[in-house]
């Protein structure tokens, strides 16, 4: 029986999350609504909250008959985190077996790729992680050898340059480059012993008894074997596992135990995690509830999603007679009407139901381009960014205060030198990695300082001292006593400790407090770094027999040039007491801003070049033709690169639609200077940094 939801129920949800108004008509249709169907959703349209509306109401009368469960899926642990933060103190019931809250990895890790790993490769997951994979890849390929000119050039490396490298033309340095990045991307069908990307064979051996090809099958299946896989993996092994015929019972305890899916998101998923969650739920029988949220135009997290057509298309997209019209949550409550017109125009995929409609009534702040010449403008370009937020006196608020202040850009960093343009050129106290959150890292003093600094407690960094340990374990090539093959975690290193005795073990947790102490509360990191290197030097082989250093010492020695300012305030700048922050359009989605500020950078090329039109087989660029969302018109972007301009379409959408009230366009003079007339006509305040 279908579930209906309970309008004192809906009533409540509305007291609790928008203060007791009253959800449109769009949003209450969606929250009625229990049946398999697509949601498509403008930014700030609230599609988030009428979930949380709708999950709410479900809670209120679990457990749900014959006990079946409700299964909620995200892209990303943020988001997860937001569903928790607002509805685990109002419905614990919902977080609790035979629920299941979590992001598509997390699921597909424990209800599939973990037993799928064991019963095909004879381990449990090990570590699920693309850093230490691409570890693993790095080490992997150093310890090729390559045949010189003359020599019998039938070997893996060879055969590797070739295969990845064919027409380009580049430097020794970035050819292996490429092919590290093919070795940490490619999936394996290791039942038709094929190497892909995508969904494109690269590589083919099947019946061919090659011996380079069965050294890159051999290591693979090593690494399987241990249970280290990159992210990519758990799905490619869920999927084999899902295909064999012993699958079917298994899919039908999932779908007997799940009677509704809510994916959240939906545009972020890959073509692989999509597939995952339809064979598993939408097959020929199945009684779940399928539900899928999110915005086709926001595609920027998958690269295949983001460079071509769409990876999810709606049931009714592809089948309008046999499913019902999708639903559409078009008013934007973010979004001023002149933001939500301009930001419309950017929509790449649309029904012919499909607009973004500004409803916000806050004051319609025109949007601004701000004009630089290059990065001697930098400071200028912050200051007047954050005048005009003064200006408009949007730093007198609380709330926008809270929402924030951003600066984002489409390329946030790039290597030394690059001629390129990114965030970290303007604004060199901006960095990523520090606001990633990692466990493994590239040398092992970062271990002291890139642990998740907003815990309050020791526990983040202990977490990442053990970690740095396991790094050097793992290096070294340290196996479990009694294994050939069983890699260390933090657990067994633990375990490890403890059976020495409760004496050994209270000293090792004493050492390990005041490193944690020295850390948080001293700030003395060289000291703890000397010991902690003298701990692992000297101490480690009282717990393990032979242990040496031979292959890690440079990942020891590494040196790291830390800025204590970024580890403080690892993503924003303040100046005339306004804190603004730094980061990606990556990182931007999802969030509402009260002012953004969007720097034009170079992916490949800048934004701008990108939505230009080139007369064919001429070299000069030719005025803006036809229609461009830059001037408040619907795109019409057929005649340029599809790949290029689908990306920038998508990749402008999700920055221009953060702000609530401010959103500034900076722009290089030289990309410009023909054209600022035409933006000044189509609606945009200039404001050149020169002047």
């Amino acid at each position: 029986m279908i579930m209906r939801i309970d309008p004192l129920h809906l009533r409540a949800a509305e007291e609790i999350l928008i203060g007791g108004e009253v959800f449109d008509s769009e949003r209450r249709a969606f929250i009625a609504n229990m049946n398999t169907v697509d949601l498509l959703a403008v930014p700030g349209s609230g599609k988030t909250t009428a979930l949380l509306a709708k999950l709410y109401c479900m809670a209120k009368q679990m457990p749900l008959d014959t006990n079946r469960a409700v299964l909620i899926l995200c892209h990303t642990n943020h988001a997860i985190e937001e569903i928790e933060k607002v509805l685990k103190p109002l419905c614990p019931q919902l977080f609790v077996y035979p629920n299941f809250v979590g992001t598509i990895q997390s699921f597909t890790n424990k209800f599939v790729a973990n037993q799928a790993c064991f019963d095909l490769y004879g381990s449990y997951i090990h570590k699920n992680d693309d850093q230490m994979y691409l570890y693993e890849v790095e080490r992997f390929f150093k310890s090729l050898q390559y045949s010189e000119k003359g020599q019998n050039p039938a070997n893996l490396k060879n055969k590797l340059f070739g295969l990845v490298n064919r027409d380009f033309e580049g430097s020794s340095n970035e050819k292996e480059r490429n092919i590290l990045e093919f070795l940490k991307n490619c999936s394996y069908d290791l039942e038709g012993r094929k190497v892909k990307i995508g969904n494109t064979s690269k590589l083919t051996y099947t019946g061919v008894n090659r011996e380079y090809y069965l050294e890159l099958e051999r290591w693979k299946l090593n690494l399987l074997s241990q249970g280290i896989l990159s992210f990519k993996d758990s799905f490619d092994i869920s999927k084999s596992y899902l295909n064999l015929p012993c699958a079917n019972d298994f899919k039908e305890i999932l779908q007997n135990r799940f009677r509704y899916v809510f994916i959240d998101e939906m545009q972020d998923l890959d073509f692989d995690q999509v597939q995952l969650i339809e064979s598993i739920f939408f097959t020929e029988g199945s009684t779940t509830i399928i539900q899928r949220i999110g915005d086709q135009n926001q595609a920027i997290y998958s690269s295949s999603s983001l460079h071509s057509e769409n990876v999810w298309r709606t049931r009714n997209q592809i089948d309008p007679e046999r499913f019902q019209a999708d639903l559409s949550l078009n008013n934007s409550h973010r979004l001023t009407p002149i933001i939500g017109e301009l930001v419309d125009g950017f929509a790449l995929s649309r029904s012919s139901e499909y607009r973004v409609v500004g409803i916000s009534n806050r004051e319609s702040i025109p949007p601004h381009l701000l004009i630089f010449k290059d990065e001697t403008h930098a400071k200028m370009l912050k200051e007047r960014y954050i005048e005009l937020i003064k200006h408009f006196g949007l730093n007198e608020n609380s709330t926008n205060i809270e929402k924030g202040f951003h600066i984002i850009a489409w390329t946030t960093d790039k290597e030394e030198g690059s001629e390129k343009w990114h965030l970290r050129k303007l604004f060199p106290e901006y960095s990523r990695e520090i606001k990633q959150k990692r466990e493994d890292f590239d040398c092992l003093r970062k271990y002291l300082f890139l642990f998740d600094r907003r815990k309050s407690t020791f526990e983040a960094v202990r977490k990442s001292l053990l970690n740095g340990i396991i790094r050097i374990l793992r290096i070294e090539g340290v196996n479990i006593p009694g294994s050939s093959s069983k890699k260390y975690s933090k657990s067994i290193f633990v375990d490890l400790v403890k059976s020495k005795g409760d004496a050994y073990y209270d000293i090792f947790k004493g050492r390990l407090f005041n490193w944690c102490y020295s850390i948080i509360v001293e700030e003395n990191y060289q000291m703890v770094f000397d010991d902690y290197v003298n701990y692992i030097r000297n101490q480690l082989t009282d717990l393990i027999e032979d242990f040496k250093i031979q292959n890690s010492e440079g990942f020891i020695n590494r040196e790291y040039n830390f800025n204590f300012a970024e580890i403080l305030q690892p993503e924003q700048i303040e100046d005339k007491g306004i804190i603004v922050k730094l980061g990606s359009v990556h990182s931007a989605k999802g969030q509402t801003h009260c002012a953004t500020m969007y720097v034009e950078t170079d992916y490949h090329t800048s934004e701008l070049a990108k939505l230009t039109v080139f007369i064919k087989g001429k070299k000069n660029k030719a005025d803006f033709v036809g229609c461009n969302p830059l001037f408040f018109q619907e795109q019409n972007f057929s005649h340029l690169n599809k790949v290029r301009s689908n990306e920038t379409l998508k990749m402008m959408y999700v920055g221009f639609s953060r702000p609530t009230d401010l959103l500034c366009f900076a722009i290089r003079r030289d990309n410009v200077r023909n054209d600022i007339e035409k933006f000044k006509n189509a609606g945009w305040t200039i404001v050149p940094l020169d002047e």
